[in-house]
């Protein structure tokens, strides 16, 4: 049995979902797994905001990037996502993810920390 690229920690916070997204390497397969689980997830459970932590070693390049980015607006559609990237190596340009996915009517901000997305996630409304 294949253990899976990623593994997903949640936390229910009293009105939005807390995610840490954990794993060995960073691949386009397995972000894209994973953020579509949890948009998943946030339709499920009727939630309107969710704060999600990428904490997997690795760099996806610049036009894996794009393409995630380019389809989180229609998989988070009407959901408030607080991203925050943990990483080792620095992306060329970090807040690449959040222009393309914002030009096509994300509702979502990446943060340097978790407290600063929950604020911000907490600041708007139900």
């Amino acid at each position: 049995m294949t253990r899976p690229a990623h593994h997903l920690a949640l936390k229910d916070r009293k009105g939005l979902l807390h995610v840490l997204i954990t794993g060995d390497k960073d691949t386009y397969e397995s972000t894209l797994a994973a953020v579509t689980e949890i948009a998943a997830l946030c339709l499920q459970r009727g939630l309107t905001k969710v704060l999600v932590e990428h904490k997997v070693g690795g760099r996806l390049s610049t036009l894996e990037v794009f393409k995630i980015g380019a389809q989180l607006p229609s998989l988070y559609k009407g959901i408030y996502v607080g991203f925050v990237i943990h990483t080792t190596e620095v992306p060329d340009n970090p807040g690449f993810i959040q222009d393309v996915a914002r030009n096509r009517g994300a509702m979502g901000r990446l943060f340097q920390n978790a407290k600063e997305a929950e604020k911000w996630l907490r600041s708007l409304p139900d």
